[in-house]
């Protein structure tokens, strides 16, 4: 029970860590909205946000809600 506990967190922890690489990817594939000479929309603002807020889902890191880009 003690080794199934282990592997059950090693996964947990290796799936946090690819959800966030994930998330970071997203993330920075959209700093230049950030930059001081664009102005970036409040639907960018949301997502983003929402974005950063990926881990404090409850279902995380095993079960994810994405948010969903703005066209």
């Amino acid at each position: 029970l003690r080794r199934q506990r282990q592997m059950c967190i090693r996964d947990s922890t290796r799936a946090a860590v690819q959800v966030r690489e994930e998330r970071d990817a997203l993330l920075a594939a959209t700093d230049w909205m950030g930059n001081s000479d664009v102005t970036m929309s409040s639907a960018w603002t949301t997502y983003r946000a929402a974005l950063r807020d990926v881990p404090a889902q409850s279902g995380f890191p095993n079960s994810i809600t994405w948010p969903t880009k703005p066209s």
